[in-house]
C-alpha cells in the first residue's frame, strides 16, 4: 500500500495524463479523453454538435471578456445583450396586464412605443447576419456550414414571428377599447419569440464569438 507521503503526483491536466493504482500497486498511465476537459455548449438543448465546437474549445465563454479577446468579441455580445433586454421588456410589460398590473391604456401605451422598434431592429440584425457574416464565416470555416445553416432557418422562423407580431401591434394601434383576446394572442407571440431566442442566440455565441474572438486582425 503507498502511503499518503508517497502518493504519486499528478501531472497537470493539459498533458491529458493521469496515474491509476492497478491491482498488483504499481502505479500506470492512463490517457485521458479530451472531452473530459472540454467546456459544454451553454443551452441545455443546443443544436451545436461536438464537431463545429473545436473553436469553442479553443476560446471557452469564461475568456470572451478577457483582455486578449474583449475588444473583438464585446460588439456582437452587446448587440445580443440588448436583443434580450428588449425582449425582456416586452415580456414584463405584457405579463404586468395579464396580472392586472397595468390597465389597458398604459399597456397599450407602453408596448405601442417598444414593439416596431424592437422588430426593426432584429430584422435589421438578421439581415446583417445573412447577407455578410455568416457567409463570410462559412467561408472561412467550410466545416462549420451546417451550423450556421441552423442559424439561418431560426431567422426564417424567428422573422415569421416578428411578422406576426407586427401585425398584432398594428391591430393595437387601431384598438382603443379593451381587447383581452388581442392581449393574449400578443403574450403567446412574445413567449414564442422569447423561447426561441434563448436558444437561437445562446447557440450563435457559442458559433460564431470563438471566430470573432480568435481571427487575426
Amino acid at each position: 500500500m503507498i502511503s499518503a507521503s508517497h502518493q504519486p503526483e499528478l501531472r497537470p491536466k493539459d498533458t491529458l495524463m493521469t496515474l491509476s493504482i492497478t491491482s498488483d500497486n504499481k502505479a500506470s498511465p492512463q490517457v485521458l479523453d479530451d472531452d473530459l476537459f472540454a467546456p459544454s455548449p451553454r443551452h441545455p438543448e443546443s443544436r451545436l454538435e461536438a464537431d463545429w465546437l473545436f473553436l469553442f474549445n479553443k476560446l471557452p465563454p469564461d475568456q470572451w471578456f478577457g483582455a486578449d479577446y474583449a475588444y473583438k468579441t464585446s460588439g456582437w455580445l452587446k448587440v445580443h445583450t440588448n436583443i434580450r433586454k428588449r425582449q425582456r421588456i416586452l415580456t414584463q410589460i405584457s405579463t404586468a396586464y395579464q396580472s392586472g398590473e397595468f390597465d389597458w391604456s398604459e399597456y397599450r401605451s407602453q408596448m405601442l412605443k417598444r414593439v416596431s422598434m424592437h422588430i426593426l431592429k432584429l430584422h435589421q440584425h438578421h439581415g446583417v447576419e445573412d447577407e455578410g457574416f455568416f457567409p463570410e464565416f462559412i467561408r472561412m470555416y467550410p466545416q462549420l456550414q451546417a451550423g450556421f445553416e441552423i442559424l439561418g432557418r431560426d431567422h426564417v422562423r424567428l422573422d415569421a414571428l416578428l411578422d406576426k407580431l407586427q401585425l398584432q401591434n398594428d391591430t393595437l394601434a387601431r384598438t382603443e377599447v379593451e381587447d383581452k383576446a388581442l392581449a393574449d394572442a400578443s403574450h403567446k407571440t412574445l413567449e414564442a419569440v422569447t423561447d426561441l431566442l434563448q436558444q437561437h442566440l445562446t447557440d450563435e455565441e457559442d458559433l460564431v464569438i470563438p471566430i470573432l474572438g480568435l481571427r487575426q486582425g
